[in-house]
């Protein structure tokens, strides 16, 4: 079988494909993951790349997903490009590597007594391309003798927004750099970030998918459930949402509002603290055991993302593992380290 070279944005990156193969299988095998969510059965038309040389015809699905003018700019869906010559294509430098950002917090609203949502306006460069459930490094610059500091937040806004982000941010009230976000940043204050980062994304397959996250850990499903709600994506998913009381819910009229717009969602939160007699009528426990009671057959054909503490994911996996989830299905990113990483001053 004939080998054909594929050359991604000038000479970046250069690397083999063998003929008939598809371009967004060739660039995932390299780690080079294109947004998507249809399978590639060139359905979501979120796969889009630029081919500055080796192929312009558009398929049927190409003809109804992509504008007039990204075809006369060659834009392609990258499940649609079968190799069958040498290439040349264009995609955004994220999807190479992390890159420098800098950014003005727009807002600071404060969801529960400790968890606040940033949202950071994009300034140079103004624009960022990430998977839905990736996440970024935020800077605390040094000041007097604190030094600076960088810890990674998961983005919690679609995919689809590509000239701002939002974070879900919860204090420690022992670490360096949640304390600073929480009484010392400020509206309309520059910040700087690196990214996007991470294995926690939505996969492009058609499989089921189960969610299980507690605290700040609902920012990357919710990223995952608002992008695919804006590409109209109509895979069945169940989020399980562990919290201590009613108190410490946030975003529970959107997730209303996704099972009400997405065809196949549903939401479940599980309060493991509640008092005794309260009016709350959902799920008790924690997230595992509400999992484990709704759960009740074989989860072997289902995608699993978590997102949480190391013991609440190793807890998770092997539960899951009793329901027949292969290990190889599940997805997270243990990068809470209670440590920041420092820099100089």
């Amino acid at each position: 079988m004939a080998t054909f070279k594929v050359d991604i944005n000038a000479g970046k990156k250069v690397i083999d494909a063998e003929e008939n193969s598809r371009l967004i299988d060739v660039l995932a095998l390299q780690n080079i993951f294109l947004p998507s969510a249809c399978g590639s059965s060139g359905k979501c038309g979120l796969c889009k790349v630029t081919i500055k040389k080796g192929r312009c015809i558009y398929t049927d699905s190409e003809n109804m997903l992509l504008s007039d003018n990204e075809k006369k700019t060659n834009v392609s869906l990258a499940c649609q490009v079968v190799v069958s010559d040498n290439l040349e294509i264009e995609l955004p430098h994220e999807y190479l590597g992390a890159k420098e950002f800098t950014a003005e917090v727009s807002s600071k609203k404060v969801l529960t007594k400790d968890i606040v949502e940033l949202t950071l306006i994009l300034k140079s460069p103004v624009s960022i391309h990430f998977n839905a459930g990736q996440y970024i490094t935020l800077k605390m610059p040094s000041s007097g003798d604190r030094m600076g500091a960088m810890r990674p937040f998961s983005i919690a806004s679609s995919n689809a927004e590509h000239s701002f982000i939002q974070l879900n941010i919860r204090l420690n009230p022992q670490g360096v750099v949640t304390p600073w976000i929480f009484n010392e940043l400020q509206v309309g204050q520059e910040v700087a970030f690196s990214g996007p980062r991470g294995n926690f994304f939505m996969r492009n397959t058609t499989k089921p998918m189960l969610f299980i996250a507690g605290g700040s850990g609902m920012a990357p499903v919710r990223s995952i459930l608002k992008t695919m709600k804006n590409h109209h994506n109509s895979r069945h998913a169940i989020y399980f949402f562990g919290a201590l009381t009613k108190d410490d819910l946030y975003y529970v009229d959107e997730m209303a509002e996704l099972q009400d717009s997405l065809p196949d969602f549903r939401f479940v939160p599980a309060l493991s603290n509640e008092p005794t007699g309260s009016d709350w009528s959902g799920e008790r426990g924690n997230v595992i055991e509400a999992m484990d009671r709704i759960c009740t057959d074989k989860l072997s054909d289902y995608e699993a993302y978590l997102c949480g503490k190391p013991a609440m994911i190793e807890g998770c996996v092997a539960a899951l593992e009793k329901k027949g989830l292969d290990k190889n299905q599940v997805f997270f990113d243990l990068f809470n380290s209670p440590k920041p990483v420092m820099s100089g001053k």
